[in-house]
């Protein structure tokens, strides 16, 4: 019986690991906001695929202790990717609770998708970054420069040093740093 336990609970084991080892799906057009940015059944252009592999190491790259001291507080945390177009910093307020989160996720489309997604139809227009920017309602950015599209949001939405505009524009900085990356 004992025996039967333990080959049960080593299979159970290696189909969990081969369930968390299997390869991501193709890049998923959900933004860190909650909307989609790309075309839907539409492949992004060579170019465009290149660019959006900067996402996996933007965090470690181009958020920058004064960046993120400036929305949190403390520079303390660790980036890491989160999938090929993106990547997530995270910080815990106290030892191993309440962490907070910025994760950047780029994408191509172009105005046409950033115009459709519903973040950037329920935000707030800002000026100075990229082509077009808005604000997200959770105080994310989401903005678009030719055919490249940056998405910045804060988990959780509040509690953050800065807020609202002031943290859309700091945000704003890292998506045009993004922007200017081949």
């Amino acid at each position: 019986m004992a025996s039967i336990c333990r080959l049960t609970m080593v299979c159970l084991f290696a189909a969990c690991a081969v369930a968390a080892c299997k390869p991501n799906p193709p890049a998923s057009t959900n933004a860190p906001g909650g909307g989609s940015t790309g075309a839907a059944g539409a492949p992004p252009t060579a170019d465009a695929d290149q660019w959006v592999l900067n996402g996996a190491a933007a965090c470690a790259k181009y958020l920058t202790p004064d960046e993120i001291t400036a929305v949190f507080g403390s520079a303390s945390g660790d980036s890491q990717p989160n999938g090929p177009h993106a990547c997530m910093f995270s910080t815990a307020h106290a030892p191993n609770t309440d962490y907070s989160t910025i994760n950047i996720y780029l994408s191509s489309g172009g105005s046409a998708s950033f115009d459709e997604d519903v973040d950037t139809k329920n935000g707030t227009p800002l000026s100075g970054v990229g082509d077009k920017a808005v604000r997200t309602q959770e105080d994310g950015v989401q903005a678009v420069k030719g055919d490249h599209i940056c998405s910045i949001g804060v988990k959780p939405p509040y509690g953050n040093k800065l807020k609202g505009d002031a943290l859309a524009l700091k945000l704003g900085e890292v998506c045009n740093k993004l922007f200017s990356l081949p």
